[in-house]
């Protein structure tokens, strides 16, 4: 059988659809490392918030305590920037996880396409093979029923 029409779309089409997987699996990995440093943050103000009250407990001057405040402001500050990294990796992921699927989906239709067009081609084959077959044995019929006519 001569190479299908279909072989190189699904080709293409696989190419694609392994390019967009690896952008998920990539959109995947930033947005995984970007959870884990807001969670890194979250934890280290939270140990830090500790210090605060342990040190407040013993009693601290006020510079010291505008100090703590300060720096758990600088932390409150770069967990939100964090938050709207994840936020933003998380839309990226969305999008090329959407992407992976489109291109998934239409490597499975073309793959499809050919699997009717082989199905269409071997019913042909098998109606012209009944037809040869057909064909010789009436001519067999005929060559035996006529034979003394010739």
């Amino acid at each position: 059988m001569a190479e299908s029409k279909y072989q190189l779309l699904i080709k293409l089409a696989d190419e694609r659809q392994q390019a967009a997987a690896e952008r998920m699996s990539l959109a995947q990995n930033a947005l995984n490392q970007a959870r884990m440093r807001l969670e890194q943050l979250d934890g280290f103000r939270e140990e830090y918030r500790q210090r605060l009250v342990v040190s407040g407990g013993k009693g601290i001057s006020v510079i010291q305590y505008q100090d703590f405040r300060r720096f758990l402001l600088r932390l409150d500050e770069a967990m939100a920037q964090q938050k709207q990294d994840v936020e933003r990796c998380m839309q990226r992921f969305v999008l090329e996880r959407q992407a992976w699927q489109h291109e998934y989906k239409k490597l499975k239709a073309y793959e499809k396409l050919l699997q009717r067009e082989l199905e269409r081609e071997a019913l042909l084959e098998s109606k012209r093979e009944q037809k040869r077959t057909d064909e010789f044995s009436t001519r067999q019929f005929w060559d035996r029923s006529h034979g003394d006519d010739v």
